[in-house]
């Protein structure tokens, strides 16, 4: 196998790479943002359903990082 393919092989793998961190970034980011509103919405609208909703947004928050460490860390 010549080391060519080796190469190219290797510069799609970090593309690849590159593609799902910078992806799972800004999905962590969106993921803060969102945890955020809910606050802000539970404050100035206080309902019964409001510590389900911020549950909820914890758990994606903390999914989304979690994929992304393992994305960093698998690769």
């Amino acid at each position: 196998m010549p080391i060519d393919d080796l190469t190219n092989g290797l510069q799609v793998i970090l593309g690849v790479k590159a593609f799902f961190v910078l992806f799972l970034i800004f999905f962590a980011i969106f993921a803060l943002i969102l945890f955020r509103q809910i606050q802000l919405m539970g404050r100035s609208l206080p309902t019964v359903i409001n510590p389900y909703l911020a549950f909820v947004a914890i758990l994606h928050l903390g999914v989304s990082l979690a994929l992304l460490f393992v994305v960093i860390g698998v690769f």
